[in-house]
C-alpha cells in the first residue's frame, strides 16, 4: 500500500508530508528486502528466499532507489521481484512450486476443506476430520492456491496437519498476483519509476 501511495508523487502530489511519509517507509522496505543493500535483511533463506516467520513465510515476499549510498535501478527491483517469484514458482531446492497445480510437483496435502474432501462427501460440523487426517493426497486440486511456504531451512513438510506450511490464505493469494501480473505486465509500472 505504501509503494501505491508514494507513487502519487509521479502524479503531482509531490511536497505532501503524508506522501513523503509513504514514499520513505516504501524506500525502507524496498531497502531491506534488496540482497545487495547495505540494509539487507539477512534474514534470509540459502537460495534467497526472504524469511521473516515460520508461520506462513510467503506473505512477505513482493524508482531509483538509493540504499546507504547503494543505487539501484528499475531493473533490480524487478530482477529481485522475478527472483521470489522464481522460487514460489519451483526454483527452489525443493524442485516444488508452492502455488497448488502449477508445474509437476507442488503440494499434494493442502490445509483446505474443498481441496480435501471429496465432492460427494457428506460432512457435519466433525465430519471433516476424517479427510483432514488422511494419508491419501487431497482428491480435489485447489489450483491457484499458495501455500503457506518453506521454513527457513527450505524445508516443506507436506501434510494437511502442517497449517503453518500448507494453508492457503487470500493474503498470500493476492501477493502472488500482484507479483505475477507485474512481472508480466509491458514494464510500464517498472518505467514510471525511473
Amino acid at each position: 500500500m505504501q509503494v501505491l501511495l508514494s507513487r502519487l508523487s509521479f502524479f503531482g502530489a509531490s511536497g505532501n508530508s503524508v506522501i513523503e511519509n509513504y514514499r520513505r517507509s516504501a524506500k525502507d522496505v524496498m531497502c531491506g528486502l534488496l540482497p545487495k543493500s547495505p540494509t539487507a535483511t539477512s534474514s534470509r533463506t540459502a537460495s534467497g528466499l526472504i524469511w521473516v516467520s515460520e508461520w506462513n513465510s510467503l506473505q512477505h515476499l513482493t524508482a531509483k532507489l538509493t540504499c546507504g549510498g547503494h543505487s539501484f535501478e528499475p531493473s533490480d527491483l524487478r530482477k529481485f521481484a522475478k527472483s521470489q517469484a522464481d522460487y514460489v514458482l519451483g526454483s527452489n531446492p525443493l524442485k516444488m512450486s508452492l502455488l497448488v497445480g502449477y508445474g509437476d510437483k507442488y503440494p499434494q496435502y493442502v490445509h483446505h476443506r474443498g481441496a480435501s474432501i471429496p465432492v460427494d462427501g457428506t460432512t457435519g460440523c466433525t465430519d471433516g476430520f476424517q479427510w483432514l487426517n488422511s494419508t491419501k493426497p487431497n482428491p480435489n486440486v485447489a489450483v491457484g492456491a499458495l501455500v503457506g511456504g518453506s521454513f527457513l531451512n527450505e524445508t516443506f513438510v507436506d501434510s494437511r496437519n502442517n497449517t503453518m506450511q500448507t494453508e492457503p490464505t487470500t493474503y498470500n493469494s493476492a501477493v502472488i498476483v500482484g507479483l505475477l501480473s507485474s512481472l508480466v505486465t509491458t514494464s510500464s509500472a517498472v518505467k514510471s519509476f525511473g
